[in-house]
């Protein structure tokens, strides 16, 4: 057995577990504490290499609010996300479904981003008004910096010109993570996100999260999104 930094002594048999075979380990009732020992030794330097890339790269974007984001803050965001692993019944160890053994770090990774992201967007929604658009304004306006550049805002969160700038960035997140698919539910929310909010190239998109789609795919993932958010929001009245 090796000692782990983060559990103990190593148990013998989990050490010798493929991904899959560990994660369903980790998905046993009651809990298989020699598993879960193993999942965090294995990948915590991933997670907190993920997240503390990610941390920072916002922060350097946050010239007038660093301060509000110290170093120290990257430990909570990594137990944020094991958090966001197990909670509801450990729906996202259950959507896991790579191809190899390495598919798992590009998956947690993925996770660690949308929960660095969520932290910062949580952030300013406490210290500035909302912002209001339509969905049209959204999806027209993905390059350039994304749809934040030219939003426009109100204090009650009402909209200022015309009554089709109804949407919040809360309706759109809330709209969007029931319109991408179950299977593929965190990449798929995190390259709307970066395509609609933050105008990264499709091609930019894949490499950022270094996914094995060219960009006409991650365009026809785009695509299939942008129909069924439609459709939701037309069905709640909200477009």
């Amino acid at each position: 057995m090796g000692r782990g930094q983060y559990g103990g002594m190593r148990a013998g048999v989990a050490v010798e577990l493929t991904v899959y075979e560990l994660l369903r380990r980790c998905l046993e009732r009651p809990p298989d504490e020699a598993a879960w020992q193993e999942f965090v030794y294995r990948y915590h330097p991933a997670i907190k290499t993920a997240v503390a890339k990610t941390f920072r790269a916002r922060v350097s974007q946050e010239t007038e609010r660093r301060a509000q984001f110290p170093d120290d803050l990257i430990e909570d965001l990594v137990q944020t996300v094991f958090v966001r692993l197990v909670e509801e019944g450990n729906r996202a160890l259950k959507r896991f479904e790579g191809e190899h053994e390495n598919s798992i770090y590009r998956y947690l990774g993925i996770i660690s981003m949308n929960v660095v992201r969520d932290h910062f967007r949580e952030a300013k929604a406490q210290k500035r008004p909302k912002v209001t658009f339509s969905l049209d304004e959204l999806l027209d306006n993905s390059g350039d910096g994304g749809m934040l550049k030219d939003a426009i805002s109100s204090i009650d969160g009402q909209p200022i010109i015309g009554s089709a700038l109804n949407l919040t960035m809360e309706d759109v997140e809330a709209a969007l993570i029931r319109s991408v698919s179950r299977k593929h539910r965190d990449r798929d929310a995190l390259i709307f996100k970066l395509r609609y909010f933050d105008g990264l190239t499709l091609d930019e998109i894949r490499r950022a999260l270094g996914l094995d789609i060219s960009p006409m795919g991650i365009g026809s993932i785009l695509n299939r999104i942008n129909g069924k958010l439609r459709s939701r929001l037309s069905r709640t009245g909200r477009f």
